[in-house]
């Protein structure tokens, strides 16, 4: 038996109709659900879009800015090759941050190390913690640790981290830290001194060691600790460093224990009782012979 057009196919000398029968819609790629689909397409590439706009404008912005400030830096006196430093002054500042992409843990009570690249992008380019500054943050990290490798983060990190402040002025990088705090070049910090310094950027942060200064030595401590544990030195060096005086007072010369030869102060008021009070002199003008112990 032929068929005419428009019929749908014999089954069982019958033609196939009801819920067996296969629509044109349900021939095409998608079936029934094919707008959906093509609205979910639509939308992911608007989505990809987007992300990728937003990834290309933030790496302009990191270009203008913390690069830019890198390349800039690079030409200061001031500047740090990591080279030039001691190794155990590396060390003590690998030992407290993270360069690398894949977060790593800590020796430092099992915590995970603050990241270098994000400590980096918030300082530089003044991020606050607001939703779309967080945003920002973890959009350009990777991007910077993209452009640098491990160890030309961490020569990055040490010459433009926040080390805290003296007086009124913030203090930034191992030079301007070293010079501040130890009156000497970076290049030659001895092992106590670097782990001092390193010990300012343990979290939570020292942002004005002048106003504890109490926690300078710990700090220094518990950075030689570290490193003595992850065999960057050995027990002798450790000691030896632990047993140095600490060249790093921060808060005494706002706390002298005596006084200039200069100094003058108003003479504090002290209320004594009327039985107490001294009396007269006699000999002063216009008193009372009568009254003197020695008087008629």
């Amino acid at each position: 038996m032929k068929l005419k057009p428009g019929k749908g196919k014999t089954l069982g000398g019958a033609p196939r109709s009801g819920k067996w029968t296969k629509h044109a819609e349900d021939t095409r790629v998608g079936g029934r659900h094919r707008g959906s689909l093509i609205a979910l397409g639509v939308l992911g590439v608007l989505v990809l879009g987007g992300i990728g706009g937003y990834l290309v404008w933030s790496n302009a912005q990191l270009q203008a800015g913390l690069l830019r400030q890198q390349a800039e830096m690079r030409r200061r006196p001031d500047y740090v090759r990591l080279a030039e430093l001691p190794r155990y002054a590396q060390d003590a500042f690998a030992a407290v941050v993270d360069t690398t992409s894949a977060a790593r843990r800590s020796l430092r009570r099992g915590m995970p190390l603050p990241s270098a690249s994000r400590d980096l992008v918030r300082q530089v380019h003044l991020l606050q913690g607001g939703l779309s500054d967080q945003a920002r943050e973890m959009a350009m990290a990777p991007l910077l640790e993209a452009h640098t490798s491990s160890p030309g983060l961490l020569e990055l990190y040490v010459n433009r981290v926040a080390m805290g402040r003296t007086e009124s002025w913030a203090i930034y990088g191992v030079q301007q830290a070293a010079q501040e705090y130890f009156g000497k070049d970076a290049r030659r910090l001895t092992l106590s001194e670097a782990a001092t310094l390193a010990g300012i950027l343990l979290p939570p942060r020292l942002p004005d060691p002048e106003a504890l200064p109490g926690a300078a030595g710990p700090r220094r401590n518990e950075v030689l600790r570290m490193l003595r544990d992850a065999e960057r030195i050995d027990e002798a060096a450790y000691r030896a460093a632990v047993a140095e005086p600490l060249a790093f007072q921060p808060g005494v010369d706002y706390a002298p224990m005596s006084r200039p030869a200069d100094w003058q102060a108003e003479p504090q008021v002290i209320r004594l009782p009327e039985a107490l009070r001294p009396r007269a002199d006699s000999t002063a003008a216009g008193a009372n012979p009568a009254a003197s112990p020695g008087g008629a």
